[in-house]
């Protein structure tokens, strides 16, 4: 049945409410209250990386997974399920007893649950809807993770209980399964609508080639093609970069003899700007986005860079923004390049092959800088590395080209 509005604002909402609730609590949660559950549990510093280590490798290598089970089952049903077993998850590890329950209720069905809910069905959602704003409409959903992570630390702070707070959490999940539920539905055309809530007649005279072709692409077209190849390193470029930037920035400028307050304070600001970036990441709707992702690369990559000269309180600051903006910047973009490229039909898939590469080499970031720190003495060369890794990256995304129609198939 058609509706007398557009149902696709609905449908941005829910999904930026399920992106943000989704991912938020678990990935913000664990840091916040380890220190009380390694006291009442008797956990060491490598039983507490190991955990959320593990979480964050599962949440990102299913991509690939949840791509052929939303292109199999639509994105309402994984979705839920996924929140339900996030639920279940903070359920269990609210009852840990031992370092392995932690490993069980947190790393695995967590990881798993928030790896089915979020990252590539929520960026699904958003470019199934939204064709002139999509690269605004991706922006906001993942802007929502950072939003309602900033919210986590004081909120489970001031409920006291690290039991009761994974309870909470539980609650939340829940809760975002039932928005699933009740408000995503997978494209617009199950509404009697179109993208954008334009009529057929008012769609972009570019839509044909760009999204609607009569022959679309296929997510095993997509994936031999050299812009795929080349939107996987720019993927990995930024996610590396910043992955050992969070893992790393606080230890270096301790080192250079900044004051734990400032240093805490500098890495906050990295993250707000990242959501500024996130936000930023909407001119890929005006300017072609392969173009955006390009100076949003060069940036993060300059900013690695100046890193190394904390001469100042203002070179930190001047870097922190940069590579925080430009890691926004390129989160945003990098799954518009891919609609705009390919289209609807391939991109969870797509999506979920990328984010499963990515997400197994952004690991090695933050342990490749610490065995290079541990063999020189000094960060030059891991942050030497990671502002060449990000500047190839760039190079990639500027001589990235729309690569057309897919091929016809053969008589």
């Amino acid at each position: 049945m058609r509706r007398p509005f557009f149902y696709g604002w609905i449908v941005l909402g829910a999904g930026a409410a399920c992106y943000g609730f989704g991912i938020s609590p678990a990935y913000y949660g664990w840091g916040t209250l380890a220190p009380v559950i390694a006291g009442d549990l008797g956990l060491d510093r490598g039983d507490v990386g190991g955990v959320f280590g593990l979480f964050n490798v599962l949440h990102q290598c299913v991509g690939l997974l949840v791509g052929v089970a939303v292109a199999r089952l639509g994105l309402r049903p994984v979705m839920a399920a996924g929140s339900v077993v996030t639920a279940l998850g903070m359920l269990y590890l609210a009852g840990a007893q031992s370092v392995l329950d932690c490993y069980v209720g947190f790393s695995l069905l967590a990881g798993l649950g928030v790896g089915c809910s979020t990252l590539v069905p929520c960026q699904t959602l958003a470019q199934n809807w939204f064709l002139r704003r999509r690269a605004l409409a991706i922006g906001v959903t993942l802007t929502a993770g950072a939003v309602v992570g900033a919210a986590v630390p004081p909120a489970a702070v001031a409920i006291g209980d690290w039991r009761e707070a994974w309870r909470a959490g539980a609650v939340v999940a829940a809760v975002v399964a039932l928005v699933a539920v009740l408000f995503v539905r997978d494209t617009p055309e199950q509404v009697g609508q179109n993208r954008d809530g334009a009529p057929p007649e008012r769609l972009p005279a570019d839509a044909a080639p760009r999204a609607a072709d009569a022959r679309e692409w296929r997510a095993a077209q997509a994936v031999r093609t050299p812009q795929f190849g080349l939107l996987l390193g720019c993927s990995v470029a930024y996610s590396v970069t910043w992955s050992a930037l969070v893992a790393h920035l606080l230890l270096h400028l301790d080192d250079a003899g900044y004051g734990w307050p400032a240093v805490g304070l500098a890495v906050s600001a990295m993250i707000l700007c990242s959501s500024a970036g996130r936000l930023l990441g909407a001119a890929g709707d005006w300017l072609p986005a392969q173009h955006v992702l390009a100076v949003a690369l060069a940036l993060e990559g300059l900013g690695a860079g100046l890193v190394l000269a904390p001469a100042s309180a203002g070179v930190v600051w001047v870097a922190v923004a940069l590579v925080g903006l430009g890691f926004g910047v390129a989160y945003t973009s990098v799954p518009v390049v891919l609609s705009h490229f390919f289209g609807r039909r391939p991109f969870a898939v797509t999506a979920g092959l990328r984010l499963t590469v990515t997400g197994a080499l952004a690991s090695l970031g933050p342990w490749l800088s610490g065995e290079l720190f541990d063999a020189t003495g000094a960060y030059t060369a891991p942050f030497l590395g990671l502002m060449a890794l990000s500047l190839a990256g760039a190079a990639c995304a500027a001589v990235l080209r729309h690569p057309g129609a897919p091929p016809a198939p053969p008589a």
